[in-house]
C-alpha cells in the first residue's frame, strides 16, 4: 500500500513539475495517535533552473513551527526530534515521511526545505505555500458505524422488517499504515460474525450483510476497532436493530395452576413474542363451539366459573400476522349420576355417571352389594376422561319392597339414584290362537242353540196356558201373562199380578185376556242406549161390569218418555183396574189392536 501511495504523488508531482516551478502538495492536516505513528503523504516540484542541481543526495528535511533548526534530516533519520523514515528519492521528488512514536509534543506546524549541491536550496513556507498540522490524539476515535437497508442509509436505531436484507458499514482511520488496525464484529447473539474487510488509503473498512429475523429484534450489533500503539488501545460502536415481526411463541398461563375445583375462578394469563405490540383476542372453544370472551390489549383474562372440558384461548395479533395459544383446564368436581331402568323378561338398567376425577360406580339391591352372578350381570365402560357407565341385567323377580340403587363416589364426594320397583304381572300372549278361536265358536254356537230351544218351548207353553184355566176359577187374582224376548236386541216384558177388588159381585164373569205390544221407535243409527233407556210404560186393563153386558179391554199407550208414569183409571167405582207394568222393545212398529182382536186372532 505504501508503495501505491508514494508512486501516486511522484506522478503529480511530475506533473505539476511540468507546468510550474517551485511547489509542495501535502495536506492541511494529518493526525497522529500517541505512541504510533503517524504518515504525512508529500511530493514537491522545482523551477526548471534548477533542474541540474536536484540529484539523490539532496538533503530533505522538515521543520517545525518556522524554527530554523530541522525536526528531521533524511541524512540522518534516527537522530533527529522526530525519528522515522522518508520514502522515495529526492529525484523523484517525494518528500512522504513516517514518523514514529509519535508524542504529544509533537503537536504543530511543520513545514519542508530542500538543500541540493549548488544553488538548489528552497524553503516551502507560508504564505507561498502550505504547511501541514500534525494533530496527535492520545486515543484513537471511535469506528464510524452506518445502516443501509435497500442501499439507502437510515437512522441511528434501524427498524427493518422481518426477512428483509440489511448492510452495516464499519470503517475505522489508518493512522499509521505500517501498522494498520482492525476491525471486528460481534452482536448480543451468541454467533460468530464475520465481515468483508477492505482498505484505502487512510482508511479501513468492513462490511457485514445479513438477513434480518425476529432473533434480531433489540439485538446490539457492535463493530471493534484496535489500534496499535505502545500497548493496543481499542474502540467500539454499535447499533440497536428493531425488527418488526408477527407474532411467534404465543404461550397462556393459569393462576392457580394445576387443578382446581368447579366454581372457582382463575386467572389467565397471554404472552406473545411480536413487534409491534399486540391486540389480545380471547376465546373458548366446547366441542365445534366457539365463543368470544374479550378483545383488547389486556393480555390477562380471569374465568368465573370454568368448565370442564372446554378449552380457552387467546389470538394474539399485529399488522405482520397472528398467533394463537389455548389451554385446557383441570377443573375438579363431585360426581353427577342418572340412571333408568326397563323389564320384560329380565330387569336391564343402566347408571351413569360424571366427575373429576373420573368416579366409580356401585350397585346396591336392598342394600347388599350386587356383583357379576348367575342372577345378575354387570358391564361397565368408560365415557371419556370423566364419565363412566354401567349396564346392570337381572334375571331374578323383583317385588315392590326392592330398591335398586346405583353408588358413584370420587374423592370430592358421592352420589346414588335409587329406583323402586312394583309388581307386575306376568306378561300374556296376546298371539292369534286359532284352536282357541274355533274352541270359543263352537261354544258361543252350543249356548245360542240351547237359547233358542228353551224360547220355543216357553212360547208353545204360553201359548197352553189360558185353555187350562176354568172359567170359574176368578176369585182372588188373575192371571199373569209374561212375553219373552223376540231377539237378541229386546228387552222382557213383565206383568204385575192385580188382586181382584174384594168387592167385586161374586157372579160368574168371564174373564178376558189381552196380549199388548208397546212398540218405539227404532233408535237413531248408531246411538247407544243405556240402563235410561229402560223406561217402563204402563197400560190400563178395564174389566165392565155384567150389566153392561159389554166387556171392553182397552190399552192407553203412552209416549214413549224417558219417565215413567202411572195411570190411575180407578174412578168409576164399578169397575176392578188391574195395574199392568209393561217393558218395552226395539221392533219395527205394528198396529195397534184391541183385546178382542187379539182374542179371535189366538
Amino acid at each position: 500500500m505504501m508503495e501505491t501511495l508514494v508512486t501516486f504523488l511522484l506522478t503529480g508531482s511530475l506533473i505539476q513539475g511540468v507546468l510550474c516551478g517551485f511547489n509542495i502538495n501535502l495536506p492541511k492536516r494529518v493526525e497522529a495517535l500517541k505512541g504510533s505513528c503517524v504518515f504525512i503523504p508529500c511530493t514537491f516540484d522545482i523551477d526548471q533552473q534548477y533542474k541540474d542541481d536536484l540529484t539523490d543526495s539532496a538533503k530533505r528535511m522538515w521543520f517545525k513551527d518556522g524554527g530554523s533548526t530541522a525536526v528531521f534530516n533524511s541524512s540522518r533519520p534516527k537522530t533527529r526530534p522526530l525519528k522515522g523514515e522518508i520514502f522515495g528519492t529526492a529525484t523523484q521528488k517525494n518528500c512522504t515521511t513516517r514518523i514514529d512514536n509519535v508524542r504529544q509534543s509533537h503537536n504543530g506546524s511543520y513545514y519542508f526545505r530542500l538543500e541540493a549541491n549548488g544553488k538548489l536550496q528552497y524553503n516551502y513556507t507560508e504564505p507561498t505555500h502550505s504547511q501541514v498540522q500534525i494533530g496527535v490524539l492520545g486515543s484513537p476515535p471511535k469506528p464510524t458505524l452506518s445502516v443501509f437497508k435497500d442501499q439507502q442509509k437510515v437512522r441511528k436505531e434501524v427498524e427493518v422488517i422481518e426477512g428483509s436484507s440489511v448492510s452495516l458499514r464499519c470503517s475505522t482511520k489508518i493512522f499509521c499504515p505500517s501498522r494498520p488496525p482492525s476491525l471486528t464484529w460481534n452482536s448480543s447473539l451468541i454467533e460468530s460474525i464475520t465481515g468483508q474487510q477492505y482498505q484505502s488509503q487512510t482508511e479501513l473498512i468492513s462490511d457485514l450483510n445479513f438477513t434480518v429475523s425476529h432473533r434480531h429484534h433489540r439485538v446490539t450489533i457492535t463493530c471493534t476497532a484496535t489500534h496499535q500503539q505502545q500497548k493496543q488501545n481499542t474502540t467500539q460502536e454499535s447499533r440497536l436493530l428493531s425488527v418488526q415481526y408477527a407474532p411467534k411463541n404465543t404461550s397462556l398461563s393459569a393462576f392457580p395452576s394445576g387443578s382446581l375445583m368447579r366454581g372457582n375462578p382463575v386467572t389467565m394469563s397471554c404472552s406473545s413474542d411480536a413487534n409491534p405490540a399486540v391486540n389480545y383476542t380471547w376465546y373458548t372453544e366446547t366441542g365445534s363451539q366457539f365463543e368470544l370472551l374479550q378483545t383488547g390489549y389486556n393480555h390477562s383474562y380471569i374465568v368465573t366459573n370454568p368448565t370442564h372440558g372446554a378449552r380457552y384461548g387467546c389470538k394474539a395479533q399485529n399488522q405482520h400476522g397472528h398467533c394463537n395459544a389455548t389451554i385446557q383446564l383441570d377443573v375438579q368436581f363431585a360426581p353427577n349420576i342418572s340412571s333408568s331402568c326397563s323389564r320384560s323378561s329380565v330387569t336391564k338398567c343402566v347408571c351413569e355417571a360424571h366427575g373429576n376425577p373420573c368416579p366409580t360406580l356401585e350397585w346396591r339391591l336392598s342394600g347388599h352389594e350386587l356383583s357379576n352372578s348367575t342372577e345378575t350381570s354387570i358391564s361397565e365402560e368408560t365415557l371419556g376422561s370423566t364419565g363412566v357407565k354401567s349396564v346392570l341385567t337381572i334375571h331374578q323377580s323383583l317385588t315392590d319392597t326392592d330398591v335398586l340403587q346405583c353408588f358413584s363416589t370420587n374423592k370430592h364426594g358421592s352420589v346414588r339414584a335409587s329406583q323402586q320397583f312394583q309388581a307386575v304381572p306376568p306378561p300374556q300372549d296376546t298371539r292369534f290362537h286359532p284352536p282357541s278361536l274355533l274352541l270359543g265358536a263352537a261354544v258361543g254356537a252350543s249356548l245360542m242353540m240351547i237359547a233358542f230351544i228353551l224360547m220355543l218351548c216357553y212360547e208353545r207353553r204360553r201359548k197352553e196356558k189360558p185353555s187350562e184355566t176354568r172359567d170359574d176359577d176368578t176369585s182372588g187374582f188373575i192371571l199373569t201373562q209374561t212375553a219373552v224376548s223376540l231377539d237378541n236386541d229386546s228387552e222382557f216384558v213383565y206383568d204385575n199380578k192385580g188382586m181382584l177388588s174384594p168387592t167385586a159381585p161374586s157372579a160368574h164373569e168371564s174373564l178376558h185376556y189381552s196380549s199388548i205390544d208397546f212398540t218405539n221407535a227404532d233408535p237413531p243409527s248408531g246411538e247407544i242406549r243405556g240402563l235410561a233407556s229402560l223406561t217402563s210404560e204402563y197400560a190400563a186393563v178395564r174389566h165392565c161390569p155384567a150389566e153392561n153386558n159389554t166387556s171392553t179391554s182397552e190399552t192407553e199407550p203412552k209416549k214413549p218418555d224417558t219417565t215413567a208414569k202411572i195411570t190411575d183409571t180407578s174412578s168409576p167405582a164399578s169397575e176392578d183396574v188391574i195395574y199392568e207394568n209393561t217393558g218395552h222393545r226395539y221392533r219395527q212398529k205394528e198396529a195397534l189392536v184391541s183385546a178382542d182382536d187379539a182374542e179371535k186372532q189366538d
